[in-house]
């Protein structure tokens, strides 16, 4: 392979699909106070214009937590809609961004470094208005990129300081999300080295991208939520993640693969009691 065909491969890698717009995502994102951050330095003289969402609930609970939520590829942050209404229902901030190239952010491209930064953006901008984030819950790509944002050193800028993590359906590592990418795109698995030495041309080792390497550093609360029929990221991540923090609660599903986690009644109910654990008598709907 020619070095402008591994860079034409890296530019699909990193172009999302847009999803769908469905009336939901309008009339949920339509509940939230809406904002725009520019997020820059991730990578060299891109500046990223993303949409922010803040969910207010009409009781705020003891403490006043504050959640952000950090979507999966080729998604938006409203596909977390039954997670922010039982959350807010609960008396639960939710704050969330859409990534770039998704939803109603700018550009076509995004990037592990890009989302982790963007988190972090979105995180400072809550502390400096006083309502600084009690838990970050990342799914699928936006848990790996939850999890690499709270490390020093991976990404320029300071780690993200958060109390509890919560990662559904996450890939442990840059390896496993390239994996399932590749066969999607009917690409040869031999061509990850192309992807990662173009990534490399950009100043990141994607290899440094793995949460078991950097298990010890993330939240000292960490919840992994995981289904055992997921086909997309094999739960052997989740408990390859567990092994290194013992002190992780594992919780196993079954039947909900890994598009519909975020639906399922079981994982709400976990975000939940992880994020408000002295909640009393919550239906989640």
């Amino acid at each position: 392979m020619t070095a402008a065909d591994a860079e034409r491969l890296f530019e699909r890698w990193c172009t999302p699909g847009r999803p769908e717009t469905r009336p939901g995502d309008i009339a949920l994102g339509d509940q939230a106070t809406r904002g725009t951050l520019a997020v820059a330095g991730a990578q060299k003289e891109i500046v990223d214009e993303v949409r922010t969402y803040l969910w207010e609930p009409a009781e705020p609970a003891q403490g006043d937590p504050c959640v952000v939520l950090v979507h999966g590829w080729g998604s938006r942050a409203s596909h977390f809609a039954a997670v922010i209404r039982t959350l807010t229902a609960a008396g639960v901030r939710c704050a969330a961004f859409d990534a770039p190239g998704h939803g109603e952010s700018g550009g076509s491209t995004a990037s592990l470094p890009r989302i982790a930064a963007g988190l972090r953006g979105l995180c400072a901008q809550l502390a400096a208005a006083d309502l600084p984030a009690t838990a970050v819950v990342g799914y699928s790509f936006g848990g790996l990129a939850a999890g690499v944002a709270c490390v020093p050193d991976l990404i320029a800028g300071p780690p993200l300081r958060v109390p509890a993590l919560a990662l559904v359906s996450t890939p442990l590592n840059l390896a496993s999300a390239t994996r399932r990418w590749l066969e999607m795109a009917g690409e040869p698995q031999s061509r990850r080295g192309d992807l990662m030495t173009v990534l490399g041309r950009r100043g990141f080792d994607g290899d440094q991208f793995d949460l078991s390497r950097v298990a010890d550093r993330l939240p000292s609360r960490l919840l992994l939520l995981h289904d055992r029929g997921d086909e997309e990221v094999p739960l052997s991540d989740a408990e390859a993640l567990a092994a290194r923090r013992p002190d992780a609660t594992l919780v196993r599903t079954d039947r909900f693969g890994h598009a519909r986690m975020l639906l399922a009644r079981p994982v709400v109910r976990s975000i939940v009691d992880f994020i408000r654990p002295e909640r009393d008598g919550l239906t989640v709907s």
